[in-house]
């Protein structure tokens, strides 16, 4: 078992409701997130809480079962709900005051929301950022400055790409409604 296994196992049989599927769900979760590498592992911890749970979760019962700080538990609800990952669903409690939680079930809404929220937005504002690279590049000489032109150009390529990709994705995965 890896230390990542190891750490969501421990912080996931800590809390005092947890059963084996929601160990699981929040392991798979948490491991299928650092695939990508782009987000902390409590986002995925969150997500699989929210899909082994048959009712809404609050923010509470979330930091509480997984044993994590308010501000993981915070930051990890915002980046999921703004790639559509979770919605806030009707308070079900008596005073109406707490927003409860519920996982976006459809894979094609999921991978709709990171592409429209992290990956378009990355494409289209990159040209900037790789235009100041190769005159960084510009500005060395010798093999420093072949070396670095051909990874400007490289950068360039990628974004071209991408942005060719994105529509065709965007187009194959539908509206994010």
């Amino acid at each position: 078992m890896s230390t990542a296994s190891n750490a969501v196992q421990a912080i996931v049989q800590r809390s005092p409701g947890a059963d084996e599927f929601s160990r699981a769900c929040v392991g798979f979760f948490s491991e299928a997130v650092q695939l990508f590498g782009l987000v902390p592992p409590s986002v995925g911890q969150i997500y699989g809480l929210l899909y082994a749970s048959p009712e809404p979760l609050s923010f509470s019962d979330i930091f509480e079962q997984l044993d994590i700080s308010k501000g993981s538990a915070s930051q990890g609800l915002n980046l999921l709900r703004s790639v559509g990952a979770v919605y806030t669903v009707a308070p079900v409690d008596a005073n109406g005051r707490r927003e409860y939680f519920s996982p976006e079930l459809s894979l094609r809404k999921l991978l709709r929301g990171v592409l429209d929220e992290r990956v378009s937005p990355l494409a289209g504002k990159s040209a900037g950022r790789l235009a100041h690279l190769r005159e960084l590049a510009d500005g060395a000489r010798g093999r420093e400055r072949k070396f670095r032109l051909s990874r400007a150009q490289q950068l360039e390529i990628w974004r071209r790409r991408l942005k060719t990709v994105v529509p065709v994705l965007g187009t194959l995965l539908g509206s994010r409604a």
